[in-house]
């Protein structure tokens, strides 16, 4: 058998196994199941809710289950360990589960799809994304999608860190499929830049200037009085006043330089009446 073939069976046989506890263990809030085959057998790691109802009283439960088992999928001497999950509210499948048991109580999906969404990010979660798809209020089929939140949608971050699961509610009307996204808050992005405690200690800090002792005792006589808050607390400072000033003595008026007479035309034609023939005067005249 091709080694290609030989890891494909491998993990059809899981994703059943998977299915199969799912159903099994619905009542005890079933988180998902992990599978590790060696020489000596077949450890079954089971992580749900309540571990109480797996192992069952005097361990009858859990022995029922260990035989269908390596009856209904041939594992060669399965080992169950049941984990109890510390913080449910951060497992996917577990929230899956419980929002797709709510919707065939007959509650309404938006009330039951932010019931959840308030209790998960109470918890301490980063994101959370919540999709329903059937038919919710109708004979047609659609999707609602609810988030809140930070979530990554792709890359290595998205495979490792968020937490995927599905569940199914069976209805009158059909089946409406959940899926349910959980970003926690203890995982860290690449993105992320956290500073170690001790490593900077071995660096010394700069040393600081210390003031001077004189303008200590300067800064100390310098006292800023408060404006007082009260218009009426304000007394009006008297009004000093003025002395009459005294006019200030005339400066000695200084000469001012001589004039120069203007030069006389030469050559206009008016003559001054000073320079100007004296008529000759009529004779009188005699009388007859």
């Amino acid at each position: 058998m091709a080694i290609e073939r030989r890891f494909i069976e491998e993990n059809i046989k899981n994703a059943s196994i998977d299915e199969y506890l799912a159903k099994t263990l619905e009542r005890a809030g079933y988180g998902g199941v992990d599978i590790k085959r060696s020489p000596l057998g077949t450890r079954v790691i089971v992580q749900v809710e309540t571990p109480g109802v797996v192992i069952g009283r005097k361990g009858k439960a859990i022995r029922k289950l260990t035989t269908d088992l390596e009856q209904e999928f041939n594992l060669e001497k399965p080992q169950i360990e049941v984990e109890n999950l510390p913080r449910p509210e951060f497992n996917a499948n577990v929230m899956a589960n419980l929002l797709a048991s709510d919707l065939e109580k007959g509650i309404h999906f938006r009330r039951a799809a932010y019931f959840l969404l308030r209790k998960i990010m109470y918890s301490g979660a980063k994101g959370v994304e919540i999709i329903i798809s059937g038919k919710l209020t109708g004979e047609r089929s659609r999707s609602v999608r609810f988030y809140q939140g930070y979530i990554k949608k792709s890359g290595n971050p998205a495979l490792e860190n968020v937490s995927t699961g599905y569940a199914t509610s069976k209805r009158k009307l059909g089946a409406i499929g959940v899926r349910v996204k959980i970003m926690p808050d203890d995982i860290s992005l690449p993105d992320e830049v956290i500073i170690k405690e001790g490593v900077f200690d071995h660096v010394t800090p700069a040393p600081v200037e210390q003031p001077q002792a004189e303008e200590v005792e300067m800064a100390e006589e310098i006292v800023e009085e408060e404006l007082p808050l009260d218009d009426e607390s304000v007394e009006e400072a008297p009004v000093e006043e003025k002395a009459e000033e005294e006019p200030l003595p005339d400066a000695e008026e200084e000469p001012l330089p001589d004039a120069e007479e203007p030069e006389e035309d030469q050559g206009t034609d008016e003559e001054s009446p000073e320079s100007s023939p004296e008529e000759p005067e009529e004779p009188a005249k005699e009388d007859a």
